[in-house]
């Protein structure tokens, strides 16, 4: 059991660190969101793996990049109850951008 709960840890969302922006929010409230508040964005579609997480999702929605502050919004349904789907604002990295970019399509110019 113990090795499970280890499992599960490690497969939360939670564990990508960052700050919740929405919560509880519709899709196009997200989508919304990402578009103005990042100069790129990519079609996240559900299931896609981020650092080995498969990414919980009703539907694709956009993740933005902030490229000088080093940061990605993402968005994650929790199965949990009174979470709904969630959009983070993470630390990232130069190979967490390389991920996003080349493993999904862009939706803007």
């Amino acid at each position: 059991m113990r090795g499970e709960q280890i499992y599960m840890q490690a497969r939360c969302v939670n564990n990508f660190g960052g700050k919740v922006l929405l919560m509880d929010a519709k899709p196009d409230e997200v989508n919304e969101y990402v578009r103005k508040n990042t100069a790129e964005q990519y079609e996240m579609p559900p299931g896609f793996e981020f650092r080995g997480l498969s990414m919980l999702l009703s539907k694709p929605m956009l993740v933005g990049l902030k490229i000088k502050k080093q940061k990605i919004l993402i968005p994650f349904t929790k199965l949990c109850p009174k979470y709904g789907t969630v959009l983070f604002e993470i630390d990232a990295t130069e190979e967490d951008f390389e991920a996003i970019r080349s493993g999904l399509q862009r939706k803007n110019s």
